[in-house]
């Protein structure tokens, strides 16, 4: 009961304190919220909160489960099943997934390609360049039961053969509930961290950035990146954290125009039309 005591506080309390925040600062139609298919039926008029506040509207699985518990038939029901949910919900088919745990594996890639999403925001290839997912073969985990010659071998990365799926990244150290929330069935979950500590850390990644991403990953020769922060209602949604989350989007709206907010649908579109001049 105690797990899903905090869940009814994300979708009942956190979420629309969230959204409180963002049309405050202006920021809802800018925003772009991952939401469980369990939380879209629990939680009918707090997600309605959320659609129409402007928000983007994408996939996160069903309960949060992990690729790694289902067969490949079961990822794709769950898939289909929330494309349903979202689709009647926002009056569209979502384009956009983000797996819970960020737990993607390569299974997942074409059902993505089959039900026509344009983007994933799963994996950490870069911390702050969008890039087209390559089609990368199966890895094989090294098999210690066998002569060590058999497994000590490189592994084959494939960066010719490009998916559609344009890939935003995404980072643990861009989010809140691993310092922020405690879990007490989760081995690396905190909860006692003081949010000015996360607070510092995401300026310090975002300031360094500035300085030097015009080095890394970005051929047009300007100093272009992005910078996602990943909240949940369940932490960011907290008397003691949602404070520190209106400080941070003050702070990077505070650099006017040199800061844009973007919902992942354009960061998407704007990847595939520099991909397509290249």
């Amino acid at each position: 009961m105690a797990d899903y005591s905090q869940g009814i506080f994300a979708g009942k309390v956190g979420a629309p304190r969230l959204v409180k925040l963002f049309k405050k600062l202006g920021l809802s139609e800018k925003m772009t919220w991952f939401i469980p298919g369990h939380s879209m039926e629990t939680f009918p008029a707090e997600v309605k909160q959320v659609v129409d506040s402007g928000s983007e509207i994408l996939l996160h699985g069903y309960s949060h489960e992990g690729a790694y518990q289902m067969t490949e038939q079961q990822e794709s029901d769950v898939l289909e099943k929330c494309i349903d949910l979202a689709t009647n919900l926002t009056g569209k088919k979502p384009v956009g997934y983000r797996a819970p745990l960020y737990q993607i594996r390569e299974t997942t890639i074409p059902i993505l390609e089959k039900h026509g999403f344009e983007y994933d925001s799963s994996l950490t290839h870069h911390d702050s360049q969008p890039f087209l997912l390559p089609r990368h073969p199966p890895i094989k985990p090294p098999d210690f039961s066998k002569p060590a010659s058999t497994w000590m071998q490189p592994t084959p990365l494939n960066s010719s053969s490009l998916t559609s799926l344009v890939e935003i990244p995404c980072n643990w150290y861009g989010e809140d509930e691993t310092p922020l929330s405690y879990l007490p069935h989760v081995n690396n979950s905190h909860g006692y961290v003081d949010t000015r500590v996360i607070e510092q850390m995401w300026k310090d990644r975002f300031l360094w950035l500035w300085e030097n991403a015009d080095d890394e990953g970005n051929d047009e020769g300007v100093n272009d990146f992005i910078f996602p922060i990943v909240l949940h209602p369940d932490s960011s949604g907290m008397a003691h954290v949602i404070g520190m989350i209106e400080r941070m989007m003050v702070w990077l709206k505070s650099w006017g125009e040199e800061v844009e907010f973007c919902r992942y649908e354009d960061i998407a579109s704007e990847t595939k039309r520099k991909q397509a001049r290249r």
